[in-house]
Order: structure tokens, then C-alpha cells, then sequence
């Protein structure tokens, strides 16, 4: 027998209380739920398979369910699939879903998204929460029908409606981003409260970020902090990621970025790209009690950027762009930058950081680059360059001596200007100029004043990560 989730064993428990039919029958079926509550699979089956052979659709759907998940048999998708197809071809609004659940994943079927969607409603037009929701998805990505974010929201409450806490999460996250809906946050709140009462842990995780920030409801960071623990607990990725961020600036409890580090590598042991590229700013910096390590730090950044992370990516290249933890190669660095430039939610950075290196990069280099960035898939690394790495550098200096401008590489006596240039003053208003590093910010005001400060990281609904921000003049 296979070891299954403790959702899983759910889902077949709910295959057992979703029955219906006669009274002789429902009898039966209550012995065979009373059976799998106490562990005897067996004993479960064997009160079912009169009933399946009876051809009641509860049944059907019961014994799908207990071959889909493995327990007291092999499991057996293919057996599985059958099962419900013949529960939901009898009508069974469980049968449905799960047929339609099958037929969506692929599994034990041919993947048939247009057929799975017709399924779910099917089993949504019957009223159960499980296929609302999972038609709202549907709706949501555009999968085996036109996407349409009005209906995947409406669909969506419905299922919250009836007390599912996945449909309520995922509608507090349509009001908390505007998907579908007006952005409103308060709306969102509620919803995520719902959902984490229930013990939902990605709607625990956000309602911790909203008292976090006192968006959409009253600031209170050590609730916050409250929340989180109760996703975290649950070992959920974004929650312990927003752990190491509390920690290494202090909301809601005392900073401690030993205590953040250590945060950050639970989440980026479960592959959370901001955690693995947070991780790595402390490995590249020696902070948070890690021993100061490139090579660490470009392994860390290259996970992220894989992952489409413009941060990760526009690290990464500024490690292949200086030579530091990996030999410098401007055509890597210039593909990474370049991707992270281009993003949907690009580093703020990025795209001034490219266009320097453009100036001084032969054009054959830059073309490189961009076929390695325009052939990269999500998931892997940049391809295989058609040239020998090329040092930056050496690049970088001789374009500096042709123009007569001074390089980074200055004399020890003779330190690096990190302030931007001084703007121009306008009547009434004060000017700035900010130049920010992975959060360390150097600003120049239009009076000469110059400021070295660290930018705070703030959650972004938009594209689901911690963004820096530097704040306004």
C-alpha cells in the first residue's frame, strides 16, 4: 500500500460521506465509511464492490477513489479513472469532478482539458463546491476554455459560498490583485480570514502580509507574525519566506538575521525563488552568519533565475558580469540582464545595467546574448554559447579609455562614487537621484545632499514576490 497525504485521505472520506441511494444500500455504504475511518481498507472494499456492482454511482466514485490514492490496493490510476467515469456518467456530482479532475491532470486518461472542463460543470451545475472552484480555475488560466476572469471570480464564489476554503482563498487573492474584480484589499482580508480560519495556509500567509503592512486592514505586525506561524507550520514556502523578511528587518520581531537566514533556507529548500536569491545576497555579502562564499551565491542566484526571477537573474548576471563565484563571461551576464530587463515585473535596475554593458560589448557578443535570452525556457539555464567567454573587464576598460571616462576599477586611493549625479533643481519640489543595489541605496538631492540608507522589501501583489523599495524623495 502507498503512503498518501493527509489531504488525500480527506478527499476519499469525502468519497464516502458524498453517498446517496436507497436505504439497504446507504447502509451498506455507512458500514464500508465506518471500515476506512478505522484503517480497515479491506473490510471497505469488500462493502463496496456489491454496491459497485449494483452500478450505484456513490460506490463507484468510493472505490475510484480508494484505487486513486492506494489505499488496501495498488494504486492504479487507469483502475481509478474508470470508476469515475462510470459514477459520473450516472450523474454522481463527485464522480464528475473527480472524472473531470482525471481527465484535466492526465491521469490514468489521455488529458483531455476541454472534456474536464465540461465535466466540472456539470458537477458545478449540480452545486458542489470542489467543481466551482475548479471550473473558477479553469476559467482563471483559459484551460479547455476561453479565459474569462469575470467568470472564473463568480464561479469562485460560489464554492466560498459553501464554506471551501481553497475558493475562499483564491477569491481573497482576486480582490487582494484585482484579478477579475476591483482591487480591495479590505474585501480581501475578510475572505483570507475565512479561509485561514479553516486552516488554509497560503490564506494565512496572506493575511499575515496584509497586517504586516496595514493594507486593507489596521496594522498589527505582531498579529501578523501570528498568522504566519500558523502557515508555517504547515511548512508553507511563501509563509517562511515572509519569516526571514520579518526577521531580517525587524516587523513585529526582534531583527535577528541569523534567525532570517535560517528562515530563508526552509523556504529555499522547498525551491522559493525569492528566498533562494535572498539567501544568496547573504551568502555573496557575508551577512546573517554566513560565511562570505560567490560560488554559493551564484548557485543560490542561478536557482532563482531558472525560476524567471528577474532579482535572481539580474544577480546572476552581475556575478558572471564581475567575474565573482563564476568566471566572468559577458555574454552569459549580458543574457541574464537582458532577461531580467524584459521581465513582465523587470529589476528596477536591469535595464540600465544592460544598456551599459551594451556600450562596450562588441556587437557579436551582444547578439549572442540575445539569442541565449530570447532561446531560454523557464526551468533552465541560458544554452550553450556559440563563443569563447569573454572577460568583461578587459571590455569594459578599453571602451572607457577610448571615450575618456574613468572605469569602476580605480585605484585603492581613489574610491568608487556610488552617489548618482546631483538633478536639476525645480521650483517647489525636491529632486533626487537614487541608485539601489540589492537594497542598498545611495541618494543625491538637488541642495548636494547625499544619503546612504537601506531600502525596505515590501510584499507585491502584482507579481506575487518582495520587491525593494526605496521610497520617494
Amino acid at each position: 500500500m502507498e503512503t498518501t497525504t493527509r489531504r488525500s485521505a480527506a478527499v476519499v472520506l469525502l468519497a464516502f460521506v458524498c453517498a446517496a441511494g436507497s436505504a439497504p444500500a446507504a447502509a451498506d455504504f455507512d458500514q464500508a465509511s465506518e471500515h476506512f475511518q478505522k484503517g480497515e481498507y479491506a473490510e471497505a472494499q469488500r462493502e463496496l464492490r456489491p454496491l459497485v456492482e449494483a452500478g450505484d454511482p456513490a460506490a463507484m466514485n468510493a472505490m475510484g477513489a480508494l484505487l486513486n490514492n492506494g489505499y488496501g490496493v495498488t494504486k492504479d490510476l487507469r483502475a481509478a479513472a474508470e470508476y469515475y467515469r462510470k459514477s459520473a456518467e450516472k450523474g454522481h456530482p463527485k464522480g464528475q469532478c473527480n472524472w473531470a479532475t482525471m481527465l484535466r491532470d492526465g491521469a490514468g486518461v489521455s488529458k483531455d482539458e476541454r472534456k474536464a472542463a465540461d465535466w466540472f460543470r456539470k458537477s458545478a451545475d449540480q452545486g458542489y463546491a470542489e467543481a466551482q472552484r475548479e471550473l473558477g480555475r479553469m476559467y482563471a488560466h483559459g484551460s479547455g476554455l476561453a479565459k474569462d476572469k469575470a467568470q472564473a471570480v463568480a464561479w469562485w464564489r460560489k464554492a466560498a459560498d459553501q464554506n471551501d476554503a481553497e475558493a475562499q482563498y483564491l477569491l481573497g487573492w482576486s480582490f487582494a490583485v484585482g484579478f477579475g474584480s476591483a482591487k480591495d484589499e479590505a474585501v480581501a482580508a475578510e475572505w483570507f480570514q475565512k479561509s485561514g480560519d479553516q486552516g488554509f495556509a497560503d490564506a494565512q500567509r496572506w493575511l499575515g502580509i496584509l497586517l504586516m503592512d496595514g493594507r486593507g486592514v489596521k496594522r498589527d505586525q505582531q498579529l501578523a507574525i501570528q498568522w504566519l506561524r500558523k502557515a508555517v507550520d504547515q511548512g508553507n514556502a511563501g509563509a517562511q519566506l515572509a519569516m526571514g523578511q520579518a526577521y531580517r528587518f525587524g516587523y513585529g520581531v526582534e531583527e535577528d538575521k541569523r534567525e532570517a537566514a535560517r528562515w530563508y533556507r526552509m523556504a529555499a529548500d522547498q525551491g522559493d525563488a525569492d528566498a533562494l536569491n535572498n539567501l544568496g545576497d547573504l551568502y555573496e555579502h557575508g551577512a546573517g552568519g554566513q560565511r562570505q562564499d560567490y560560488a554559493e551565491a551564484a548557485r543560490l542566484y542561478e536557482a532563482a533565475a531558472q525560476q524567471g526571477l528577474p532579482y535572481g537573474q539580474r544577480n546572476l548576471a552581475k556575478m558572471y558580469r564581475e567575474g565573482l563565484g563564476v568566471p566572468s563571461d559577458a555574454v552569459v551576464a549580458y543574457g541574464w540582464i537582458n532577461l531580467a530587463a524584459s521581465a513582465n515585473s523587470p529589476h528596477p535596475n536591469a535595464a540600465d545595467e544592460r544598456d551599459a554593458m551594451a556600450q562596450y560589448m562588441p556587437k557579436n557578443l551582444i547578439a549572442e546574448g540575445q539569442r541565449l535570452a530570447r532561446e531560454w525556457k523557464p526551468g533552465t539555464s541560458l544554452g550553450k554559447s556559440k563563443l569563447k567567454p569573454v572577460d568583461v573587464a578587459p571590455l569594459a576598460a578599453s571602451w572607457a579609455m577610448k571615450v575618456g571616462i574613468a572605469v569602476d576599477s580605480k585605484p585603492a586611493d581613489q574610491p568608487i562614487d556610488r552617489y548618482p549625479a546631483r538633478p536639476e533643481a525645480k521650483p517647489g519640489v525636491t529632486t533626487c537621484n537614487t541608485r539601489c543595489v540589492n537594497g542598498d541605496c545611495h541618494r543625491t538631492y538637488c541642495d548636494g545632499r547625499k544619503v546612504h540608507f537601506q531600502a525596505h522589501q515590501k510584499w507585491s501583489p502584482f507579481n506575487n514576490q518582495f520587491e525593494w523599495d526605496s521610497g520617494s524623495c
